[in-house]
């Protein structure tokens, strides 16, 4: 499928850790009483010495701002996407996938299960995709009471049930989700490949896959491209960053994973959301053996 427009990100941004956290302060004193003076001694020993009219107080000096980049289990993924967003070497690119697989997430199996979100859409859009496979488009659209749309293009059918895939909400998974929901149906757009009801089964495992390569995109930019690194100033080399990691996941994912996909109709679905799992785990597996091979 084409690549649809640079990504912008979901609506819900990143806020640094620190932001809101209060500022530290040292505890009360306990309320001890004073001892009394001893006969003859002043009550206070070392007066305060009086104050210089006219002379301000010395500013204190202003805390450093904490360090959001570089820093933390993402810095060497952050240090060189932010290199190869200035520079569009893809061995930056490289090195950013492979460390963010590797070191930053813990290996393949702990980035899929960062993936909540998007792995209970991928289900459920893997279910809708079987039940067309099973029982007929318009069967499918019956059970989500859409069948009015049967004969419609295929692209205005995956928007009418993007709520369904992707409910809306306020997490920035959720967020994550929808916009790759939405940047596969402009792929699907763009391949202008007609009405829902004449979609073959390869055309829709596929729709299903850019779903996938199109979530994990969004978690990468969101965990490394969007923390304390720096951007390109021009739209047109920050779209060309955008375009070069969808080209990069893409291109190691969809090809690779459509065999996995292969008896999909007789699963139940227990066995597709266990699939949903598998599938995001392999694809960040095979994201990272891609990366270190062109090291």
């Amino acid at each position: 499928m084409g690549t649809s427009t640079s990504y912008g990100g979901p609506g819900t941004g990143l806020v640094p850790s620190w932001v809101d956290d209060p500022v530290p302060g040292a505890a009360p004193a306990p309320n001890v009483p004073a001892a009394p003076a001893s006969p003859g001694q002043p009550s206070n020993p070392n007066p305060a010495p009086p104050a210089n009219p006219g002379v301000a107080p010395p500013a204190l000096p202003t805390p450093p701002r904490p360090e959001t980049r570089g820093a933390g289990r993402f810095g060497s993924s952050q240090a060189n996407f932010s290199r190869f967003a200035g520079t569009g070497s893809r061995s930056y690119l490289e090195k950013a996938l492979s460390s963010y697989v590797r070191s930053g997430n813990g290996g393949p199996r702990r980035a899929a299960r960062r993936m909540g979100a998007s792995r209970a859409s991928g289900s459920r859009l893997l279910t809708v995709i079987r039940n067309v496979q099973q029982s007929g488009a318009v069967a499918a659209l019956r059970s989500l009471n859409l069948e009015s749309l049967a004969g419609q293009p295929a692209a205005d059918v995956f928007l009418a049930m993007m709520d369904f895939v992707c409910p809306p909400g306020g997490s920035l998974d959720e967020a994550i989700a929808r916009e790759a929901m939405a940047d596969a149906i402009c792929d699907l757009s763009e391949e202008g490949l007609g009405n829902f009801d004449t979609l073959t089964p390869e055309q829709l495992n596929e729709f299903f896959l850019d779903f996938i390569a199109r979530s994990i995109e969004g978690r990468v930019i969101n965990d490394i491209g969007a923390r304390g690194i720096t951007l390109p100033a021009d739209a047109r080399a920050a779209e060309n960053v955008a375009s070069q990691l969808h080209d990069f996941v893409s291109g190691t994912t969809k090809g690779e994973l459509l065999d996995q996909l292969d008896g999909l109709t007789s699963l139940n679905d227990s066995r597709v959301s266990a699939l949903v799992n598998d599938i995001y785990e392999a694809a960040f597996e095979l994201v990272a053996v891609a990366s270190e091979a062109a090291e």
